[in-house]
């Protein structure tokens, strides 16, 4: 199983980060017109940027396909990223998920084909604990970094980003209790085999 260590679950970037980790896996969100990244997505990956060059990681993992809009979250990302200093050999795309569980199964393969263990999450701090959910049932002990500043700027909006993540999180438990126990059943004399 990959680990994170026994850091807290749940960071923020006001709080000082106490280890460094191999990789840093942030979550896509929407793609405006013209390939534009939207304010979220925006500020997910400005503030990966903002660990990477304080030195929390060498590795950016960026995640999300294709939304409504082309190019893919993980291609505006990847662009977003290295136009803010980071060279495009740090920065790894996952084109492929719709969700935040397929992020979860798609970047596992990933980190276990880099030999990543020690993994910062980084997307908004209403989406954090379905996020770290997603990723702990795939077997990977994340730590989660929440961004700085609100989803949006009405309060009757922010709490509809909220109210949709609690009624998200019973659905995401009902994915994540098959996936637990498959790995589960996986696990034979301590020696974990092939996820799917």
């Amino acid at each position: 199983m990959l680990s994170a260590g026994p850091e807290s679950m749940l960071q923020n970037r006001t709080q000082t980060l106490s280890v460094t980790y191999d990789v840093i896996v942030v979550l896509g969100a929407a793609v405006w017109p013209g390939g534009q990244p939207s304010p979220t997505l925006q500020r997910r990956v400005m503030h990966a940027v903002d660990l990477m060059q304080r030195g929390y990681a060498a590795y950016l993992l960026v995640t999300g396909g294709m939304g409504q809009y082309p190019p893919t979250e993980a291609e505006v990302m990847q662009r977003l990223a290295v136009a803010h200093g980071l060279s495009s050999q740090c920065v790894l795309r996952e084109e492929q998920a719709t969700s935040t569980f397929e992020s979860a199964l798609l970047c596992y393969d990933i980190l276990r084909q880099h030999g990543w263990s020690r993994v910062l999450v980084v997307t908004d701090r209403y989406h954090l604990p379905r996020a770290l959910l997603a990723f702990r049932s795939c077997g990977i002990r994340a730590v989660g970094s929440a961004t700085t500043g609100k989803p949006a700027r009405l309060l009757r909006q922010r709490w509809h980003y909220y109210f949709r993540e609690w009624l998200a999180l019973p659905w995401y438990l009902v994915r994540a209790v098959p996936v637990l126990l498959r790995r589960r059943g996986q696990v034979v004399g301590g020696v974990t085999t092939a996820r799917r």
